[in-house]
């Protein structure tokens, strides 16, 4: 896609890298009883602000300005923004539209908020323009309607956490079609820095002490402090191996103190 998709220039929709893998919907059956599918973005990679600006400088949108410069007009706007939200006001952008929302139960109609029971959170929707952008794209589906990874429990057995890596410490995680094996050399688990790509660590498989459909069990490698995603990369498949590899980017982040 090119940069300027939201300027001016004319979108190119045939380069478009977006892929999805088929999940069945295991509650739901259609009018014959058959198996239905739901499908879920195969996420490439997760990038920050700074990314965005190098793909800024890159095609020379923004001619005369440097990478600095675009990362403190973001800044500027963004904190423009959040304050108007955290005021009571719905702010529209191109992208769409910010608003705050109380969440949490009320005891009754004059019951104050407590913070120990409620929180301010920020909602985005996407705008027209966005929409109307999405709906000509035609994303890939991957590898013949595969069926992807799917990580639903984590646990940091020193800290107990759901949300910690603790290097040399133990780390479990529980799903489905987690397995990751296969001859390729980019077969591994990959613990993905979000702010510094340079930082991405691999797991081999052979360090992978449980290794199954449903589980995987580690020895956290020496990473350091910041935020991480997992990526597994594999030629793993329920029937039989796969042909091409399956690269699966969860979106669940880690912190590493």
């Amino acid at each position: 896609m090119n940069i300027n998709t939201l300027s001016n220039a004319v979108p190119d929709y045939e380069s478009v890298k977006m892929a999805v893998a088929l999940y069945p919907n295991n509650m739901r059956k259609d009018k014959d009883k058959k198996t239905t599918y739901h499908a879920r973005t195969m996420y490439r990679s997760k990038l920050n602000m700074e990314n965005i600006a190098n793909d800024i400088l890159a095609t020379s949108a923004l001619k005369g300005y440097s990478k600095e410069q675009i990362l403190e007009v973001s800044r500027v706007v963004n904190n423009a923004i959040i304050d108007r939200v955290l005021n009571g006001v719905v702010v529209e952008t191109e992208l769409g539209s910010y608003s705050a929302r109380v969440i949490g139960r009320f005891d009754s109609n004059r019951s104050d908020f407590n913070s120990e029971k409620h929180h301010v959170d920020v909602f985005f929707r996407s705008g027209k323009k966005v929409k109307e952008l999405a709906s000509k794209i035609k994303p890939r589906i991957a590898q013949g309607n595969i069926v992807i990874p799917q990580l639903i429990t984590y646990h940091d057995v020193l800290s107990g956490g759901d949300e910690i890596l603790t290097p040399g410490g133990f780390f479990e995680i529980t799903g489905k079609n987690l397995c990751v094996t296969g001859d390729d050399p980019e077969v591994g688990l990959y613990f993905v820095n979000t702010e510094d790509e340079s930082k991405t660590v691999k797991l081999e498989e052979s360090l992978l002490g449980n290794n199954t459909q449903g589980k995987l069990a580690f020895v956290v490698p020496q990473l350091e402090s910041g935020t991480y995603v997992l990526k597994l990369v594999t030629l793993c498949n329920k029937i039989k191996p796969r042909k091409e590899l399956l690269e699966y980017l969860d979106t669940k982040e880690l912190k590493v103190n």
